[in-house]
């Protein structure tokens, strides 16, 4: 997790920070609204560094209590590794968030990981080939969920520091 998960999370991590300071200070004078941008680009980065790594461990965990469901082998080393293997395009092409309107590409690398999902679940987890298509379904709609959830957290908790830097503290 430590070697492969979390260097690859910092793929993101430096294009959003990079992007978005780039970004905003292109459109944004410095001063007030300069200060909150700043603001805002460091605690997305760190935020989506946090919760990329928490979202493969969430997935892996997903995949390894399905799998009973789906006569699948209940492993939680491989499943960890599959949904790292998940993952790692979406890591990599999110490269392309330095430029934040090419961050959109990133649904490519995502694509790419529900393929790798779908051959991995036979090879990592042995589940029957007739079943692999409604597991990647149930993978998918969990990994769904949870990101909902983690965009709420990032959403609250950037709209915390806008507040903040409004002025209006409860």
């Amino acid at each position: 997790m430590l070697k492969y998960v979390a260097v690859l999370a910092a793929i993101p991590f430096f294009a959003i920070l990079i992007g978005d300071l780039w970004y905003y200070t292109l459109f944004v004078p410095f001063g007030f609204a300069g200060s909150f941008f700043i603001g805002y680009a460091f605690t997305a980065a760190i935020l989506t560094y946090v919760l990329d790594i928490v979202a493969v461990y969430v997935v892996s965990i997903v995949i390894r209590m399905l799998a009973p469901t789906f006569n699948s082998t209940v492993d939680a080393v491989k499943s960890l590794k599959l949904a790292a293997y998940i993952f790692t395009p979406a890591f990599l092409i999110s490269i392309l968030d330095i430029i934040p309107i090419l961050g959109i590409l990133t649904i490519l690398g995502v694509l790419y990981g529900l393929y790798i999902l779908y051959i991995g679940l036979p090879i990592m987890l042995s589940t029957p080939k007739e079943k692999v298509v409604t597991y990647v379904v149930a993978v998918v709609v969990a990994t769904i969920i949870v990101y909902a959830i983690f965009s709420f957290v990032i959403g609250a908790a950037t709209s915390a520091i806008f507040i903040r830097s409004l002025g209006y503290v409860y």
